[in-house]
């Protein structure tokens, strides 16, 4: 049997190619009216409404920070959503307490015992959204409660459809389709060509694709792709930006963007935002809350599945490039770990390439320690790392030196 890569890829790998691709890159462009910002003016450009870029916006003021990871902003999402659900003081979970019931018995006069002179911050204008929502939409509460959180999914399809915009603004001249961002799309290529042992050409410019293109075929110059699986948790697809077609298995994990102009309701975009399911799963299987999940909301997709894996009975060399690493995409892991046998099967290794500056040692050692808990022996899950280490099956490399 011969040997297959998989390569996980993440927000790093657009960013260290030269997109703008970060939470604050699309927060600054799309959300804050930076110009009047200088002014002392916190607030909404002109025209930017809805639920989320408000929320996200009063944390900006609250914390001036706006260079949140991606991974942040699902945390906020999640938080936002067991405080509108279940209450943030609750450890039993119920929606009694959440911000919602709240609101629901403030609407009718219930207000002995709720605390609401505590509420303060972001749990206050929490509270008043769902209080003004439950104005117009106030029938029996359960009934009202799934009205919101279905009103807030539709407020995030709607922010996942502005930075699906945003996004191709970066990539593609919006007048000119055939007008790519250069420096990305030859450092892409390049980058993969790097993580991969795809040597064989260097590409320098765009002029060098229609070389390619008029000789004998842009697909042809990636041959050496065939054995590789990409799986990218990033939005943009590479070679649906070259226009060809895909010369390996290249999933986007969530999602994608969309392939035509994107227009004021564009609907075609396929981007995820979303929590966990283990959230989903552990505070609420049957309520609306999953909605946010990727995994179900992926349920709907033909994107990702286990036939985009290389097969297990090769050697497959595992490699991640640029992720977070963060718990809110655990769940995934954990199920390719699975599929291969980390524990036991000695023909699949880990290798973690970063670029100086974007070392991960503890997001590894927490990932791995995290998943050696889920073995159903325990002994083996706690010497997990150690085993890796001796077998030679978990490598940590700068991408710069070891090519």
């Amino acid at each position: 049997m011969g040997s297959s890569q998989l390569l996980i890829l993440g927000n790093g790998f657009d960013l260290h190619c030269g997109l703008k691709s970060s939470y604050k890159d699309f927060f600054r462009s799309s959300i804050l009216d930076t110009i009047g910002e200088p002014f002392g003016l916190k607030q909404l450009q002109v025209g930017v409404t809805g639920f989320w870029e408000s929320l996200l916006l009063e944390y900006y003021k609250l914390s001036e920070k706006d260079d949140y990871n991606w991974c942040d902003i699902e945390t906020i999402m999640k938080n936002t959503l067991l405080s509108i659900y279940f209450g943030n003081d609750n450890s039993e979970k119920s929606i009694n307490q959440g911000l919602c019931c709240k609101a629901y018995k403030f609407l009718h006069s219930t207000t002995v015992g709720l605390g609401l002179d505590k509420l303060k911050g972001i749990n206050k204008l929490l509270f008043d959204y769902c209080t003004n929502f439950l104005t117009i939409n106030c029938e029996d509460f359960n009934k009202s409660l799934n009205l919101l959180i279905e009103h807030l999914f539709q407020q995030l399809n709607n922010l996942e459809q502005r930075f699906c915009k945003y996004l191709k603004s970066q990539i593609i001249a919006p007048k000119n389709a055939n007008k790519l961002n250069q420096k990305y799309v030859v450092n892409s290529v390049n980058l993969l060509a790097r993580l991969t042992g795809f040597v064989h050409y260097k590409f320098n410019k765009l002029d060098d694709f229609i070389v390619f293109q008029s000789k004998k075929g842009l697909i042809d110059v990636f041959d050496n792709l065939k054995d590789v699986h990409i799986l990218s948790f990033n939005y943009t697809a590479l070679f649906d930006i070259l226009g060809v077609n895909k010369p390996c298995a290249y999933n986007n994990v969530h999602g994608k963007l969309c392939n035509g102009l994107c227009a004021k309701d564009c609907q075609a975009s396929s981007v995820i935002f979303g929590v966990d399911d283990s959230l989903i799963q552990t505070q609420a299987s049957n309520s609306e809350l999953r909605l946010f999940s990727k995994t179900y909301r992926k349920m709907f997709g033909d994107e990702y599945s286990i036939k985009t894996l290389p097969p297990n009975n090769n050697q497959v060399h595992i490699k991640f490039y640029g992720h977070s690493l963060s718990e809110a995409d655990y769940s995934y892991f954990q199920s390719i770990f699975d599929y291969y046998d980390l524990y036991g099967n000695s023909k699949v290794s880990l290798i973690f390439f970063y670029s100086k500056g974007y070392e991960q040692h503890d997001a590894i050692y927490r990932l791995i320690s995290e998943y050696g808990k889920s073995l159903t022996n325990k002994e083996q899950g706690k010497n997990l790392i150690h085993k890796l280490l001796l077998e030679n099956r978990l490598r940590i490399q700068d991408i710069e030196d070891c090519f």
